[in-house]
């Protein structure tokens, strides 16, 4: 008899047991939803933020801070300031003054070194530099539409700010992917770039004016004389 009652005992047991087990995963896949359903909701938030927030904006300038590492390569720091413009114009001024110049006007592409007294030009669709992202942040109406997929990866260095990762469609760009680092309201406070073979361009942006407009010829730039042009086909 005592032996029956120990019997139903363990099989009642092995009965909650195995209750209390599914409810767990219940609850387990439950949460994991919800976790997934909020990530997605702040994502989305982000993505909406960022397009309305550059989709209509006319120009922008800011100073900037880069990083630049690379396998093999011992890692650089440079700032400046970083003038962009719809459509497809930028200026990169690097400091001290009068430092590398970096201009893009929608056609022609300058890099000017004042130390060497040399000038590099190019047209714009010969040419690819880890900088040229960048313009995607002016007019641009769908990200989706450039990236394949776009993830919330962690919070950012600050507090208030989450970082999206990006990975881009059009493979021939170079870039492997591109991580934002943004606030709720869409403002962007650092961009990462890293391209096929490894190498890292992190761009952190301060004292931001949007919608400003450059003085006219910003995005021209004029050889001084006795400077060396060098032309890249």
């Amino acid at each position: 008899m005592r032996k029956k009652r120990l019997e139903v005992m363990a099989s009642n047991s092995s009965v909650v047991s195995g209750i209390l087990f599914v409810l767990a995963v219940t609850l387990s896949a439950a949460v994991a939803n919800a976790q997934r359903a909020n990530v997605d909701r702040v994502t989305h938030q982000l993505i909406t933020q960022i397009e309305s927030r550059y989709g209509a904006m006319r120009g922008l300038a800011a100073e900037f801070e880069q990083t630049y590492s690379a396998p093999g390569v011992r890692e650089r720091h440079e700032s400046g300031r970083l003038v962009l413009q719809r459509t497809r114009r930028m200026r990169w001024e690097y400091d001290p003054k009068p430092g590398k110049l970096f201009i893009v006007n929608g056609r022609d592409v300058w890099f000017y070194l004042p130390a060497d007294r040399e000038a590099t030009h190019a047209y714009l669709n010969t040419v690819s530099d880890t900088r040229f992202p960048f313009l995607f942040l002016l007019g641009q109406a769908s990200l989706r539409r450039e990236f394949s997929s776009i993830t919330l990866v962690s919070s950012g260095h600050q507090a208030e700010t989450e970082t999206l990762r990006l990975v881009p469609r059009n493979i021939s760009s170079g870039l492997r992917e591109v991580f934002l680092e943004v606030y709720p309201d869409g403002r962007v406070l650092r961009v990462k770039l890293v391209d096929q073979a490894g190498a890292t361009s992190e761009v952190t942006l301060k004292a931001v004016r949007e919608n400003y407009i450059a003085p006219a010829g910003a995005f021209e730039f004029n050889p001084p004389p006795g400077v060396t042009v060098r032309r890249q086909e």
